[in-house]
C-alpha cells in the first residue's frame, strides 16, 4: 500500500511540474519578446536592431549546452527559478532604459529556464516523447503573443505579473538530490553517436527552412499569431503520436507530408496552417532522439538540440533569398531533414513505458 501511495505521488509531482514548466515557458519567452519589442527596438538603428537580436539568440540558445552540462552534474541547482528571475530582471533594466544590458541579463535568464524545463521534460518522460513535446510546444505561443503585446504597448506590469506566476509555481518543484538520468530508445542503435548528430543536422535543417515558410496570407495581427499556435499545437501533438504510431515512421512522414502544404500553399491558409503543424511534429522526435545517446546528460542533451537551432537560425540574419527561391530551398531541405530523421531514428521507443 505504501508503495502504490508513493508512486501516486510522484506521478502527481511530475504532473504538476509538466504544468509548471509549461506555462513558465510561455511566461519567459511572452517576456522576452515583450522586452525585444517594446524596451529594446524603440529608438534603435536597423543595424542595432539586427546585432541585438542575434546576440539574444546567441545568448538564449548558444550556451545552453553548457548551461546543461552545469545542471547534470548538479540536479540541486535552481536554474528554472534563476531564469525567471533574471528574466524579470531584464524586464525592469529596459524599463530604466538599458536596453543592452536588459537584453543581454533576459537572455541569459531564458537560457537558464530552458535547460531546467528541457531537463525536467526529459528525466520525467518514462521514456515517452509526449511530455517534451508538451513542454517545447508552449514557447512559441509565447513568443507570438511576446511580440505582440510589445508591438502594442502593453504595461510591462503583465510581463512582470506572468514571471511571478511562474516562479511561484516553480517554487512547488522538489528539486532532484541526486545525479538526473533519462531512458528513450528513439535513436537507431546501429548508428551510435551518427543518429545523434543526424537529429542535429535535421534540426539545423528545419530552423533554417522554418524561416522560408512563404505565408501570403498573413496580413494582419491577428493572422500573424495563428503560425505560432499551431506550432505549438504540432509540436505538442508530435510527441503523443510518435508514441502511438512509431518515431522512425511519424517522424519522417510528417515531414513529407508537409513540404507541398508549405511550399504550395504560401496563398491559402489552411494548407499553410496544415504545413507548419505537420512541419513542427517532428520536434520531440529529434529532441529525443538525441537525448537517446545521452542518458546520463539530460542537460547537455536538450541543449545540443537548441544550439542546432541557433545554426539554422543564424544564417536568416545573413542571407535573404527570393519567394520562389525560398520555396524550392524549403522543399529541399525538409526532404533532407526527413531523410536525416528517417536515418537516425528506430520505431519501438515505446519500450521505455
Amino acid at each position: 500500500m505504501t508503495v502504490i501511495s508513493n508512486q501516486g505521488k510522484l506521478l502527481r509531482e511530475t504532473h504538476f511540474s509538466l504544468l509548471a514548466y509549461s506555462f513558465s515557458h510561455f511566461t519567459v519567452d511572452f517576456s522576452c519578446f515583450y522586452l525585444l519589442y517594446a524596451l529594446f527596438l524603440p529608438g534603435m538603428s536597423q543595424a542595432e536592431i539586427g546585432v541585438g537580436f542575434l546576440l539574444y539568440n546567441i545568448l538564449a540558445f548558444g550556451l545552453q549546452p553548457f548551461l546543461g552540462y552545469f545542471c547534470d552534474s548538479r540536479p540541486a541547482f535552481l536554474a528554472g527559478r534563476l531564469g525567471a528571475v533574471l528574466t524579470g530582471t531584464g524586464v525592469a533594466l529596459g524599463l530604466l532604459q538599458l536596453p543592452w544590458l536588459a537584453l543581454i541579463t533576459a537572455a541569459l535568464g531564458n537560457a537558464w529556464f530552458h535547460v531546467a524545463g528541457g531537463i525536467d521534460s526529459l528525466v520525467h518522460a518514462r521514456g515517452k516523447l509526449a511530455r517534451s513535446g508538451v513542454f517545447v510546444s508552449t514557447g512559441a505561443v509565447g513568443v507570438v503573443l511576446g511580440t505582440l503585446a510589445g508591438q502594442t504597448g502593453a504595461s510591462p506590469l503583465f510581463p512582470l505579473g506572468l514571471l511571478l506566476l511562474a516562479l511561484l509555481a516553480m517554487w512547488g518543484i522538489r528539486p532532484a538530490g541526486e545525479p538526473l538520468s533519462c531512458w528513450f530508445s528513439a535513436a537507431n542503435p546501429r548508428l551510435g553517436y551518427l543518429a545523434a548528430a543526424l537529429a542535429l543536422a535535421a534540426i539545423v535543417i528545419r530552423a533554417y527552412g522554418g524561416g522560408k515558410i512563404p505565408m501570403d496570407w498573413k496580413t494582419s495581427a491577428s493572422l500573424g499569431l495563428l503560425p505560432g499556435i499551431f506550432s505549438c499545437l504540432g509540436k505538442a501533438a508530435g510527441g503523443l503520436l510518435a508514441d502511438r504510431v512509431g518515431v522512425k515512421r511519424f517522424g519522417a512522414l510528417a515531414l513529407l507530408l508537409s513540404i507541398p502544404l508549405l511550399c504550395f500553399g504560401g496563398g491559402n491558409i489552411f494548407a499553410s496552417l496544415a504545413g507548419v503543424f505537420l512541419f513542427n511534429t517532428s520536434m520531440p522526435v529529434s529532441l529525443c532522439t538525441v537525448a537517446s545517446l545521452f542518458p546520463h546528460s539530460p542537460g547537455l542533451a536538450f541543449g545540443l538540440t537548441t544550439l542546432a537551432l541557433l545554426c539554422g537560425t543564424v544564417p536568416l540574419f545573413f542571407f535573404s533569398l527570393s519567394p520562389a527561391a525560398g520555396a524550392a530551398v524549403l522543399g529541399v531541405l525538409t526532404l533532407v531533414s526527413a531523410l536525416f530523421t528517417l536515418v537516425s531514428t528506430q520505431n519501438n521507443a515505446e519500450k521505455g513505458a
